[in-house]
């Protein structure tokens, strides 16, 4: 029979995963499931929590948002565990990639039923992700969402967004993939195994989490004006067809700054001040838990 390393981040969505804990673990002793649930308190805990389940429990169960799957992720790769997740987050985004049901009854029933699906994950310097990276702008909109306390969901990202448009300066960057080198000062740069990014902005429509490739979407500095003329396009993926986009697909990347730029990966904020990073794939490196 499986065993569950269960790992719950009580401050996922505002605090709201520390309410479901019950319920899971109804749900998980209902179906026989033999687990063992621990409990986050900071910052890093799930990596090492993960690292050290992931050659002892057949899954290692993520239950929070988008940042509680990447921490851990990170401590599972290169051991034998599969990812489980259950969702309860502020974004989201990665179960829309993975098809796994954002109904808490359906997810359990997912862990128990042990379908898998090898994904890549992404590399952006020593710190492992699954969704997606971003440079510049939706770097700073992560940083702002850490000051916003009494929204949720979508609703975090958009006032954030919004908040964001009147601060940020794009920086001077030098990015190079594929054989080819670009400098200007960009808005952004989206990596996408994912589709989506931000609570649903669907920045890399066309990603496939098991393609071997991270999908680019490279926008030149954009005005205010042009912002707020295609923010609502970018929930349906329309803007990569803007002529201020670039789009492309690659397996490796380097992107360095005399200026400095901010990074997230999957909603983690890397740093505000980067000079250089490098990006890599690494093709079916893990094994997650999907839908049947």
């Amino acid at each position: 029979m499986a065993n569950y390393k269960i790992i719950v981040n009580p401050a996922a969505s505002r605090g709201k995963c520390a309410g479901v804990t019950q319920k899971l673990e109804s749900l998980c002793k209902e179906r026989s499931l033999d687990f063992e649930m621990v409990f986050t308190a900071k910052a890093g805990d799930a990596t090492e929590m993960a690292f050290g389940a992931k050659n002892e429990f057949e899954c290692v169960v993520a239950v929070g948002g988008d940042g509680t799957i990447n921490e851990v992720a990170n401590g599972l790769i290169g051991g034998t565990a599969k990812l489980g997740i259950i969702p309860v987050g502020t974004g989201n985004d990665f179960i829309r990639a993975v098809n796994i049901p954002h109904n808490l009854a359906r997810a359990v029933k997912c862990l128990e039923n042990l379908n898998t699906q090898k994904i890549d994950v992404g590399k952006a310097g020593e710190r492992y992700f699954l969704n997606g990276l971003g440079i510049g702008f939706d770097a700073w909109v992560v940083q702002e969402t850490l000051n916003i306390k009494n929204l949720r969901g979508t609703a975090v990202y958009l006032y954030a967004v919004l908040k964001t448009i009147y601060t940020y300066v794009a920086p001077k960057i030098k990015i190079s993939f594929n054989g080819t080198t670009r400098e200007e000062n960009l808005f952004m740069i989206t990596a996408g195994n994912g589709t989506s990014l931000g609570g649903g902005f669907k920045l890399t429509p066309n990603a496939k989490v098991d393609d071997g490739l991270l999908d680019l979407n490279i926008v030149r500095n954009l005005k205010k004006w042009e912002i707020y003329q295609n923010l609502i396009g970018v929930y349906a993926g329309n803007h990569v067809n803007l002529p201020q986009v670039t789009t492309a697909r690659t397996d490796w990347m380097r992107v360095d700054s005399e200026e400095g730029f901010a990074a997230h990966v999957d909603g983690e904020l890397l740093s505000l001040n980067l000079k250089s990073l490098d990006i890599q794939l690494l093709p079916k490196a893990l094994e997650v838990v999907v839908a049947d």
